[in-house]
């Protein structure tokens, strides 16, 4: 069946369809935004909040487009977080004049990381006295850029304090430990009391907070449990942290005999050995293997008593992955030194395995001492690099009206949270079905003219980066005026004393042009020096018949052409019941006869 693409009526009513409200979105920043989850504050890009998020609706009345402010119309907004319920729109987020504003880079506190924002129109149409009611809306998304592996590490400018044989503290006075840390931000610090549990770092006139990189240890401060405090750096991630060890260390004390007789001579020492470093954490992919080759160095320092003293370093079974890089013993007046090379996409011994432990025994006075290294892994996020965002939009909308003007299409492209600019394009047209390279188009913007657009059109942008490509898809669309047709009638809308008969006829226009126009003139009598090939209406009032002829260039003959358009009439009577009518064509014959009074006459063009 046909599409009717207008219908006129005459003589007394025009009735007409509820008129179609139509309504899109357009953005002026794109539908992605990354999040950089390697700084603290995240970063956001596009940053709504520095290049504010507009969303403007575009909306047609039976494809006329109407104002924002246009009488009858009536423009709200609404929000939805994920696939939870609409709700109201929160702070940061404003409408102007039907225009939403949003100031706040919003997917931050999504839950689901993607938001939707619900536009509903509501239009009282003054002519049919009809309220229509329609809805569009946009989602955004948001895309987490790779986070870094998590590590944190503490460093001591002195891992003891060291007290003479009266208890006199000798030799450093303090403690300056200094907290590195990468993909987290640093917490707190803390040590472990007495009960074996991580207390937050008491508060002391040496340290104004316990919240900055560095921490001032003094032998004073009540953070020691039988001569050792165990400090601890927490990070914003509870599963990323640092602990290191500081020791008072006493010299021998003298031996005595009862009180009875003379001094006994200084006893000796008990052995220790100092680690500066005790666990290490190792950046790791997502599947378990170290990301980059490392060097994890372990200062050691041996003592007898509080007495520095020379020592050498055993180390034990290594997992695979780790080898020895350097052993140098320490001597009575320097520390030593033990590297060991971590390599590169090494699993250390299993993918899973996310830990372990270094057994290192230290010869010192011709004895043993046993400590253990541990290191552990810190994998990085499972999608490993930062994320590549490839987006095409249409800063100005998707819409040419009546195939006229032109229109751009734009490319947002984001490594993480950089924006790419060293990348080349293609843009394509879907045309028959297959995707067609547009020669020349090769920059991250393509305009496109209206009369390139027949109703609808989807483009295409490929992006090639890193020797990768990337690819969006974008349709466009035209919104031509509709098709609008006029009755009128040879003879006007009258007849008397149900005698003769008139002529009506059908002028059918779109975007304020004629279509399918009258092929010749319209009269009783044939047109005077035709030429081979006119047309011409023959109004026969005796047949009651209207006949398109053609000239041959001797004679007027019928004509087997016909109007591009199909008309299909339609007849009611006077108390509005359809009464059988069998006309068709651009040009009818309307007889008095056929006329009890009032006859309401429709016709319906249709392709």
């Amino acid at each position: 069946m046909p599409t009717v693409l207008t219908s006129s009526q005459q003589t007394f009513v025009d009735i007409t369809d509820q008129r179609k409200l139509s309504a899109y979105i357009t953005s002026n920043l794109p539908k992605t935004q990354s999040e950089d989850p390697n700084v603290l504050p995240h970063t956001y890009a596009p940053s709504w909040a520095s290049t504010n998020l507009v969303l403007t609706p575009v909306v047609f009345l039976d494809q006329t487009s109407l104002a924002l402010n246009a009488t009858g119309l009536t423009i709200t907004w609404k929000r939805k977080d994920g696939t939870s319920a609409e709700a109201n729109l929160t702070t940061g987020e404003t409408v102007t004049g039907g225009v939403l504003k949003v100031t706040q880079d919003k997917l931050a506190a999504s839950t689901s990381g993607m938001i939707t924002y619900i536009c509903y129109i509501n239009y009282f149409d003054s002519e049919t006295k009809n309220t229509v009611n329609i809805s569009s809306d946009i989602t955004y998304t948001l895309v987490k850029n790779a986070e870094n592996a998590k590590l944190a590490y503490v460093t001591a400018d002195t891992y003891v304090f060291k007290y003479n044989t009266s208890s006199t503290l000798v030799g450093a006075t303090q403690a300056t430990l200094t907290g590195q840390v990468q993909g987290v931000a640093i917490s707190k610090w803390q040590y472990k009391n007495s009960s074996g549990n991580w207390a937050d770092y008491p508060t002391t006139s040496d340290n104004t907070n316990i919240t900055s990189g560095t921490l001032v240890v003094k032998p004073t401060h009540a953070v020691f449990n039988n001569n050792v405090a165990q400090i601890k750096l927490a990070t914003s991630d509870s599963n990323v942290y640092d602990t290191i060890t500081i020791t008072k260390m006493y010299d021998g004390a003298k031996g005595d005999t009862g009180g009875k007789g003379d001094t006994g001579a200084t006893g000796s020492g008990g052995l220790s050995v100092i680690l500066g470093n005790e666990n290490q954490s190792l950046a790791c992919t997502s599947a378990g293997k170290t990301s980059v080759a490392a060097t994890i160095t372990i200062p050691f320092t041996g003592y007898v008593g509080i007495t520095q003293t020379a020592c050498s370093c055993t180390v034990g079974t290594l997992p695979t992955g780790i080898t020895v890089k350097s052993n140098t013993a320490a001597t009575a007046s320097a520390a030593g030194k033990l590297e060991l090379s971590v390599a590169t996409s090494s699993n250390l011994g299993a993918d899973a395995t996310l830990t372990g432990d270094i057994t290192l025994t230290f010869t010192i006075s011709s004895q043993t001492v046993t400590k253990v290294f541990t290191w552990t892994k810190s994998k990085a996020g499972s999608n490993g690099t930062s994320a590549v965002v490839f987006s095409v939009y249409a800063p100005n909308g998707t819409v040419v009206q009546n195939q006229s003007g032109s229109l751009t299409l734009a490319t947002s492209a984001y490594s993480g949270t950089t924006a790419i600019t060293s990348a080349t394009y293609q843009w394509a047209k879907y045309v028959n079905g297959t995707w067609t390279n547009i020669s020349g188009a090769t920059s991250s913007t393509l305009t496109v003219s209206g009369s390139d657009i027949v109703n609808i059109q989807s483009y295409r942008c490929t992006m090639t980066y890193s020797s990768k490509n990337y690819v969006d898809v974008i349709t466009v669309e035209d919104k031509s005026d509709p098709y609008v047709s006029e009755m009128l009638s040879i003879g006007g809308f009258t007849v008397k004393n149900n005698l003769g008969g008139v002529v009506p006829y059908i002028i059918v226009r779109t975007n304020q042009h004629e279509v399918d126009a009258l092929m010749g003139n319209i009269s009783e009598t044939a047109p005077s020096s035709p030429k081979s090939g006119d047309f011409w209406y023959q109004v026969d009032h005796t047949a009651k018949t209207v006949t398109l002829k053609k000239y041959n260039g001797t004679a007027w003959a019928t004509a087997t052409e016909t109007q591009s358009l199909t008309y299909t009439w339609y007849a009611q009577d006077k108390d509005g019941n359809a009464v059988t009518f069998g006309k068709t064509g651009k040009v009818i014959y309307l007889s008095a006869a056929d006329i009890d009074s009032i006859m309401t006459l429709q016709c319906d063009v249709s392709k």
